[in-house]
């Protein structure tokens, strides 16, 4: 077996146990707010509840390791990699705000939660640019050539426009030279009817579920990266568009699980703070939500330049919310 194999199974084995223990602790955690039930002393404006935790990179004796914040290795989807480097996106509002080297990793399309097969490129091909899969070619001299021709074979026109890029930039990178990684996907694991993974029975394997995909993630940058400090910036959020073209709540359209966006932001949120000690930084309540949301959404989804500015601000609070 190839050394890439011996490899790839061992991290599987590894961390499906550790995933199978989170799921079972983060269920009955998630408290699910309805935006309706919030009052306002102004009826034009909801006060949602703002979710944010925001944690330094603290050694083992939980001292503050204060970082310089030289490189930023990004994941994420649509929000980071449309129009990426050019003026007024997201990626270069990051970089210029930041004055950091930001590694852009994101994939148009992409989700958190992996496709059933998980492991089987040929039948799953975005599965590759899933941050699991992506994490391991970052953290180890994992072989991907096999992989990346099963993609594009699969995608033909659809295979996305950087993946190669992204898959060599990650190959080549050295771990321990990132500062920051940060994630940021919209809500496309909720669109893609990807299981949240507060329910077993909705999937056989925990990484082809929204939490335990993304649990796995973090477990191994954890362990492979514990220089960087890792923030995760929720999903903003998201309209359900009619065939009409109408902007309706996602809370009156819940995917074939039953379930909207909230509850992956949530099942998230509770991830963090709970399990990992990693900051959040909540967009779907506290930033871009369902009273501001058609001020900073272009189609329901996509955010538009003042929208980008608004994450971006998000981010740098974040990052330097122990810079003191």
């Amino acid at each position: 077996m190839k050394k890439s194999g011996i490899i790839h199974i061992c991290f599987v084995l590894a961390i499906v146990a550790i995933v199978a223990l989170v799921i079972v602790r983060i269920k009955g955690w998630i408290r699910i707010v309805d935006p309706g039930d919030i009052s306002s002393s102004d009826d034009s404006v909801a006060e949602f509840e703002c979710h944010d935790s925001i944690m330094p990179l603290t050694d083992e004796e939980y001292n503050l390791i204060r970082q310089n914040e030289e490189v930023i290795l990004v994941f994420g989807n649509d929000p980071f990699s449309d129009n990426c480097g050019e003026n007024g996106s997201l990626s270069a509002m990051v970089e210029e705000a930041s004055g950091a080297k930001v590694i852009n990793c994101a994939i148009t399309g992409s989700c958190i939660g992996m496709r059933e097969p998980a492991f089987d490129i040929s039948k799953s091909p975005m599965n590759l640019f899933s941050p699991y899969y992506l994490a391991c070619i970052a953290c180890s001299d994992m072989e991907y050539s096999v992989e990346l021709s099963q993609a594009k074979e699969a995608l033909g026109d659809m295979f996305p426009e950087n993946g190669e890029l992204v898959l060599k930039m990650l190959s080549d990178l050295d771990i321990s030279d990132v500062d920051v990684i940060v994630f940021f996907y919209d809500g496309s694991d909720y669109l893609n009817n990807i299981p949240t993974g507060l329910d077993e029975k909705e999937y056989d394997d925990p990484f082809c579920s929204f939490l335990g995909s993304f649990s796995a993630t973090v477990e191994l940058f954890k362990k492979a990266a514990p220089g960087a400090r890792i923030i995760v910036l929720s999903s903003p959020y998201m309209f359900y568009v009619t065939e009409g073209g109408e902007w309706e709540p996602c809370e009156d359209h819940p995917n074939r699980y039953g379930v909207d966006l909230s509850d992956y932001v949530l099942g998230q949120y509770k991830i963090c703070v709970e399990t990992y000690d990693i900051s959040f930084v909540d967009n779907y309540y506290a930033s871009i939500n369902l009273e501001n949301g058609r001020t900073y959404l272009t189609d329901g989804r996509s955010l538009n330049e003042e929208g980008n500015r608004i994450i971006c601000d998000r981010l740098m609070y974040a990052m330097t919310y122990y810079d003191k």
